[in-house]
């Protein structure tokens, strides 16, 4: 039986530190959901300020047995796929310490990344649903496509500590553009340490941002 926590903190990040406390594991052997993120009382404190919210999920190496199982089934649903939609694309399946990464390469297959990325994170949670509906043993999958999630990672971290900068620069909050959660997650872990500034996210699905403020 999987072992899970749900955990609130001030920021995402002190409800993760708390739920890796409980379950006695690394940030590496835990899924991290963020199920809400934190938000001040608006104008005056007016409305009322929320704590963050996050759910971990232990995710124990895979055996070899199960990466196997899990390259198998994804080869042959990735196999069945391409044919219906007639693309010759070239892959690779690989076992990491806890997922399965599928990395696709090559010159014709932007399509698949989509607008800031949301094709390939639908590709993802399309792969994983197929899976897991079969058999919840399949490990999990992770999509990378012409290296995009790892340069946009490193994009993402740069800009946080820019603009993390520039709020102790001219000494004013700077907010983001609208982002998805795994993106706001990463701002959030970015700067989580810095002993400076502080992060919290506002408004609404889909044009929650994060905003940047100097720490009192």
């Amino acid at each position: 039986m999987k072992r899970v926590t749900e955990q609130i903190g001030k920021t995402v990040e002190e409800a993760i530190r708390k739920g890796l406390e409980e379950l006695k594991v690394s940030r590496d052997d835990v899924k991290i959901e963020v199920l809400e993120e934190p938000s001040s009382g608006g104008v005056l404190g007016i409305l009322s300020a929320r704590m963050a919210k996050v759910r971990l999920t232990v995710d124990k190496k895979i055996s070899d047995e199960q990466a196997e199982s899990t390259k198998k089934k994804l080869d042959e649903i990735l196999k069945d796929i391409f044919k219906i939609t007639k693309e010759d694309i070239h892959y690779t399946i690989e076992k990491k310490q806890n997922q399965i990464l599928l990395t696709l390469n090559g010159d014709h297959i932007s399509h698949l990344i989509g607008y800031k990325g949301k094709t390939i994170e639908s590709f993802q949670s399309l792969l994983n649903s197929m899976l897991q509906r079969e058999d919840e043993e399949y490990a999990k999958i992770f999509v990378e496509i012409n290296g995009y999630k790892k340069k946009k990672e490193q994009k993402l971290r740069r800009l946080a500590n820019k603009m993390a900068d520039n709020v102790m620069k001219f000494r004013k909050p700077i907010k983001l553009e609208p982002m998805s959660a795994y993106e706001r997650l990463i701002i959030h872990t970015e700067l989580a340490n810095r002993k400076d500034v502080e992060t919290e996210s506002i408004g609404e699905e889909p044009r929650r941002r994060v905003v940047i403020k100097k720490k009192y």
